[in-house]
């Protein structure tokens, strides 16, 4: 049986085993995928396992996708390129890092008939995830990114001739009444916090929150209250995992998968 899992801190909220178990399952897959809450210092050991044949693939999520990157020995052109990785294999005797999540994000928009072509999209983060959202806006045709992120410096370092790096202080300044904003943060997963203050949004927005869990986190159930249009993680979600397995296995597993199906398991899991 092959052994699979994601691993992240915190790592609780995933809903990564009941989406993969499910397909395994469905399509009848000898393989087991798990959780695995790991610190900084346990990433060379997960390494060892994959090397090993411990586990066959892993995913990568918060706070992982950037510094897992020095542990590989190849990373994909676009994941280079993204500077983040969340899904890992091993291809003879290497470890290769690649990217799904930009791609999870694109599709999710296109599912959802959200169209950033052409348009100023604000961007909360600057964080793995951010670089995996940004990737995707760019490759959708976006005319430029605001990206805000409570440390400068760091926005700063993604700064190029579509991204303009603020201040989280600055929102007020470069949030409009009619903006696209993509919430990249953790901000709202564990809480009732919004990444940015209540009064700043607005019905003519497009609200978008990668967190998934909770299903609605408090920055778009305001978003819906007050009539704007409102997309959670969820799509981008189930896009990148079952991205994932095609990779893992070599195969398309995701045009296998109704995908309707599994997002009404996966979303009455949440609810």
């Amino acid at each position: 049986m092959k052994q699979f899992a994601v691993i992240g801190n915190p790592i609780e909220h995933s809903l990564s085993p009941d989406l993969h178990n499910y397909v395994y399952k469905l399509l009848s897959i000898n393989a087991l995928y798990k959780k695995k809450k790991v610190f900084h210092s346990e990433l060379s050991q997960i390494m060892d396992d994959l090397r090993t044949g411990e586990l066959n693939g892993v995913n990568v999520t918060i706070p992982h996708k950037e510094n897992v990157i020095e542990y590989l020995d190849e990373i994909n052109p676009r994941a280079k390129t993204i500077g983040a990785v969340n899904v890992i294999y091993k291809n003879g005797d290497k470890l290769f890092g690649n990217n799904t999540d930009w791609f999870g994000f694109t599709m999710s928009l296109k599912k959802n008939g959200i169209k950033v072509s052409g348009k100023e999209v604000i961007v909360l983060g600057a964080g793995g995830t951010s670089k995996s959202i940004i990737f995707s806006l760019k490759q959708s045709g976006v005319k430029k990114i605001v990206l805000l992120n409570r440390t400068l410096q760091k926005a700063e370092e993604l700064q190029d001739d579509f991204v303009f790096p603020y201040s989280l202080d600055d929102s007020v300044q470069k949030i409009r009444n009619d903006s696209i904003i993509i919430n990249t943060t953790p901000i709202g997963m564990q809480s009732e916090q919004c990444p940015i203050e209540f009064a700043l949004l607005h019905k003519n927005q497009t609200l978008i929150d990668v967190i998934y869990t909770p299903f609605e986190t408090a920055f778009l159930k305001l978003g819906k209250k007050i009539g704007a249009k409102t997309m959670n993680g969820l799509d981008m979600f189930i896009y990148q995992a079952l991205t994932s397995m095609d990779l893992w296995f070599g195969e398309d597993i995701s045009k296998k998968v109704n995908f309707t199906q599994l997002n009404t398991y996966l979303k009455n899991k949440l609810c």
